[in-house]
């Protein structure tokens, strides 16, 4: 019989889904400024994944006895993780840089989980955590405003950056719901890419707007590798299996790191620029995750 993973393990997972997603950050904006549309990407994501862990989730729809999670939590987990979060998200890069959406959709995850888990799991944070929070706060606004110039933002901008926002709000909403279903990581990741994938593709094949055909192999290759390999069948399992031993709130702390991985990434990789009060807000909200993920669990109401 196999040992449990320990908390230990739950801080590797934890730092391997940073990685994936500063990278998931670059990528979806490179996507997003190709030919391929949002409704593309989001295809070749959920299609690569339910290609890949077909041998896992084909059983247990074929067999009722190996279902894992009841129809409204595999369907409620499919709509926030699997099809309106990363719509949301690509259609936000569309229009916003990549430092934005590491800044909102990470940075801010802190808060609304912190939200949803006072809802649903009746968690009241203890005074290092709001530190922690507060500290994060500052450093986002100080990464997101100091990259805010009358050359840069326009009405555009701002319906990308809300875009991003909703997106982070939907995950914080999943990650929580994890936590109070009790739930597995594997039964997440399956039932969010097998459910994601009924919904969304006949839906994508009938109806919705796509640039396939025109695009480059490069391009495809390289969004349905990331996006539905690396994103989807690795980093939504170390994320889940992150939670499930560490906490949704301890967790999303830690992702807080990613605006500061994601906005250096946008240098070399995108050309993105800048400015000196970016070193000062990534500084800031490095403070405010290492604090938070270091705080005490919080309490029960």
């Amino acid at each position: 019989m196999k040992a449990p993973y320990s908390t230990d393990s739950g801080y590797v997972f934890a730092a391997l889904t940073l990685l994936i997603w500063s990278g998931f950050v670059v990528v979806s904006r490179l996507g997003s400024t190709s030919i391929l549309t949002p409704y593309d990407i989001a295809a070749l994501r959920l299609g690569t994944a339910a290609l890949v862990l077909a041998p896992w989730w084909l059983p247990r729809l074929l067999h009722r006895e190996r279902r894992q999670l009841k129809w409204y939590q595999a369907l409620s987990l499919a709509l926030l993780a699997g099809i309106t979060y990363p719509l949301a998200s690509y259609i936000g890069f569309q229009t916003s840089p990549a430092s934005h959406g590491a800044v909102l959709i990470s940075g801010m995850l802190p808060f609304f989980t912190s939200f949803f888990a006072g809802w649903l799991l009746g968690e009241r944070p203890s005074r290092v955590r709001v530190l922690g929070l507060v500290l994060i706060l500052t450093g986002v606004l100080t990464l997101l405003f100091g990259q805010i110039t009358p050359q840069t933002f326009s009405t555009a901008t701002l319906k990308g950056d809300l875009m991003l926002l909703s997106a982070s709000c939907f995950w914080s909403l999943f990650t929580v719901l994890i936590k109070y279903w009790q739930l597995k990581a594997f039964d997440v990741s399956l039932g969010v890419t097998s459910v994601s994938a009924m919904i969304y593709l006949p839906v994508f094949a009938l109806f919705l707007p796509s640039h396939l055909h025109l695009a480059s192999v490069e391009d495809i290759a390289l969004q349905a590798f990331y996006q539905g390999f690396i994103v989807v069948c690795v980093a939504m399992w170390t994320y889940a299996k992150a939670v499930e031993l560490l906490g949704s709130v301890k967790v999303v702390i830690m992702m807080s790191a990613v605006p500061v991985v994601g906005a250096l990434l946008a240098v070399p990789v995108l050309g993105e620029t800048l400015s000196s009060s970016t070193a000062l807000g990534v500084t800031i909200v490095f403070l405010g995750a290492l604090i938070g993920a270091m705080a005490k669990p919080p309490k029960q109401a």
